[in-house]
């Protein structure tokens, strides 16, 4: 076990599966005190059985992100079980096609962005207010991704122009750059990482597709998508003291597909 995050306490949403998941055993091996958060109780049971094998320390949070009560709650979690948080990882997200059967496109579009943009600014606030009570700064890594930047390239299928995900990702950008510039003066740190494509359920119908699974691979440089691990490897450097003179960032973890 490193020290990296040691004693420090780290709320992590989305932690049961695939980003969220490896950046709580992440976490977790390097030192740090966990809640695990996921939408719901059963959602969280892997990842706190492999917390459990490992000796961990860490607590179970469950909690929809759309809900300023629930948000309030996941964080008063770390506060209530260990006296301070020093951590957010916002990971709890959803894309367009995990709504597809709503039959209703505002409805698509609106879930979307509750989960992804709402979701993250509540658990800001919730974590912020923790943060200055307790007074000894923090750091927040917000999940974006590269549709934060980009469009789909055209002709994949994935978008006709009015994808709620690439809207929700950028404006997690956005979020990240003014919580940074408002919050740091007070010790509170705020970047984002934009992952590429990523070997985690939502992108399980993609690889399920030869043809798009190829077309994806042609267009990252390094030949492959992203395993979870790599993304929590960014996201532990961001929320560890290696990276106090950084805040307000979006880092690009995406194998070259951006710069291409």
């Amino acid at each position: 076990m490193s020290d990296r995050l040691q004693d420090k306490v780290a709320v992590i949403t989305g932690a049961g599966s695939g980003i969220g998941a490896a950046c709580a055993r992440r976490f977790a091996a390097e030192g740090a005190r966990v809640v695990v958060s996921d939408i719901a109780e059963n959602a969280c049971a892997g990842t706190a059985g492999a917390l459990a094998e490992a000796g961990a320390e860490y607590v179970v949070a469950p909690g929809d992100v759309t809900s300023r009560e629930d948000t309030e709650g996941i964080a008063g979690a770390a506060r209530d079980s260990y006296g301070r948080l020093d951590v957010l990882v916002n990971c709890a997200g959803i894309t367009t096609r995990d709504v597809a059967d709503v039959p209703d496109p505002d409805e698509r579009w609106q879930r979307v962005m509750d989960v992804n943009l709402k979701g993250t600014m509540l658990m800001c606030q919730a974590a912020v207010e923790i943060m200055r009570a307790t007074g000894g700064g923090g750091s927040i890594v917000n999940i974006a991704s590269i549709m934060g930047h980009i469009g789909y390239p055209p002709g994949s299928g994935l978008s006709d122009g009015f994808s709620a995900y690439v809207h929700s990702k950028g404006a997690v950008v956005q979020l990240t750059r003014d919580l940074g510039a408002a919050l740091g003066r007070e010790g509170i740190r705020v970047n984002a990482v934009a992952p590429g494509s990523v070997e985690t359920r939502l992108t399980e119908s993609l690889r399920a597709n030869p043809e798009m699974f190829a077309k994806l691979l042609a267009r990252h440089p390094l030949g492959r998508i992203a395993q979870p691990e790599e993304i929590a490897n960014v996201i532990l450097f961001l929320a560890s003291d290696e990276a106090s003179f950084v805040t307000g960032a979006n880092w690009m973890v995406d194998g070259g597909y951006t710069a291409a």
